[in-house]
């Protein structure tokens, strides 16, 4: 074989077995960015819904020291709005608590603009994502059903004297935990759990 050809021939060899190095490298990189989109992902989810979720509380505990201010029931009024999460404050001004038909009529008034979840925390809403052992211990909830459990209201309501509406508001991104609060009527107290899947528990966040 002359020596030219030969020359040429390990040449094409070793350009061969390079391409095929940036291939392997090409191919464990994209394997790996695959991969980890899952994780991350994830991660922004459960960081969100964290954020979400005390954001929340914060408003809850805001209304209660609020009442307890005022001397007069403060409460959150909570509503879902075209997939998104919306609430607001306001003040009992007629003694008689604070009732919808009393913020129709402009009697009780805000204490501050409407706000939305989902401006402090993206794709965080009052949502049920999966199924679920209920907060209360009774029963069990599915993804899709309704995530706001407060008796049939809207309102959270606290009062001076240290007393609450009972309930519990289920919060989630589309995927990733879930996040109840639970407020407890006797005693105005508000506590944030994350649902542990694989032992079905919540467990305080």
């Amino acid at each position: 074989m002359p020596r030219g050809f030969a020359t040429v021939v390990a040449r094409e060899r070793q350009r061969g077995a390079a391409l095929i190095d940036v291939v392997v490298a090409v191919s464990i990189c994209l394997l790996m960015t695959a991969m980890a989109v899952p994780v991350v992902g994830g991660t922004l989810d459960r960081e969100r819904t964290i954020i979400g979720a005390r954001h929340l509380s914060g408003q809850l505990q805001r209304a209660r020291l609020e009442s307890l201010k005022r001397g007069t029931a403060v409460a959150l009024r909570l509503a879902i709005v075209g997939g998104r999460t919306q609430y607001r404050l306001f003040a009992d001004a007629n003694g008689n608590g604070v009732l919808q038909r009393d913020i129709d009529r402009g009697i009780d008034v805000p204490l501050a603009p409407l706000e939305w979840l989902d401006d402090q925390a993206r794709g965080v809403e009052l949502r049920v994502n999966q199924p679920i052992v209920a907060a209360s211990g009774s029963g069990a909830l599915a993804p899709g059903d309704d995530p706001l459990r407060i008796g049939g209201t809207a309102l959270v309501s606290f009062t001076p004297v240290g007393t609450a509406t009972s309930g519990t508001l289920y919060i989630s991104a589309q995927r990733g935990p879930q996040v109840a609060i639970r407020v407890f009527g006797a005693t105005g107290r508000v506590r944030t759990l994350m649902f542990d899947a694989q032992a079905r528990q919540w467990r305080p966040l």
